[in-house]
């Protein structure tokens, strides 16, 4: 009777091990994913931050406290 059980078994224990290992790529992936778009965010607020450091302020210009957007 076992041989006749076990050979269905087997693929069973099979799927369980391979459904784990395919979870763990998949976390591995999606971590990979959030590092670089967090990688990408923070090169663009530098980039942003330093343009805006380098900017001069225009005459009769609004005060930086006063978003551009608010000003129409």
């Amino acid at each position: 009777m076992n041989q006749l059980i076990e050979p269905m078994l087997r693929p069973l224990a099979r799927w369980a091990e391979q459904s784990q290992q395919q979870a763990c790529r998949n976390a591995m992936i999606a971590s990979t994913a959030l590092t670089a778009g967090r990688r990408e965010r923070d090169e663009v607020q530098e980039f942003v931050e330093a343009a805006l450091a380098r900017r001069k302020p225009r005459v009769g210009a609004a005060p930086p406290s006063i978003p551009a957007a608010r000003l129409g």
